[in-house]
Order: structure tokens, then C-alpha cells, then sequence
């Protein structure tokens, strides 16, 4: 990548992970990605994080379910 950013637009995001847009939009789908929006800005954006995370799904995909399942792990509330 050129520069550094914070985040990317879609179009960039899918010419860095050489992917099309729309391969790209299940990519955020399946793995639960929120693009963001900025104030009086059309487009919408993803975090560079959110951005490597998918180039890493790409490049191995059984880490795709590890990051949700960190979440289960986590303590249960009691209906009590």
C-alpha cells in the first residue's frame, strides 16, 4: 500500500485485495464488518484492520470463525 490510511472506500479496499467490489461486500457480510460513514460523505468505508482481516481470510481461510468464537468464549450471564 502507497500511504498509510485509517480507512479505505470499498473501490480502494477491492484494487488492494485484488478482488471484485461485490466479492468484497460478502467478505464484510460473512465475517460481520462494519463499513463506516463520515459525516456529509456518500461513500462508505472500511478500517484498515477490518481491511487486513480480510486478506488474511483470503489467505487462510479456516481463521475466518476464530475471531466470533474469542467472542463466545467470553463469561455467561445468569438468568437469575
Amino acid at each position: 500500500m502507497p500511504e498509510e490510511k485509517e480507512f479505505m472506500t470499498f473501490e480502494e479496499a477491492a484494487n488492494y485485495l485484488e478482488i471484485g467490489r461485490s466479492t468484497l461486500y460478502n467478505y464484510v457480510h460473512d465475517l460481520k464488518i462494519e463499513p463506516r460513514k463520515f459525516y456529509r460523505d456518500k461513500k462508505r468505508y472500511l478500517a484498515l484492520p477490518d481491511v487486513n482481516r480480510i486478506k488474511e481470510v483470503r489467505e487462510k481461510p479456516w481463521l475466518a470463525g476464530e475471531r466470533e468464537s474469542k467472542k463466545a468464549d467470553g463469561p455467561e450471564e445468569s438468568a437469575v
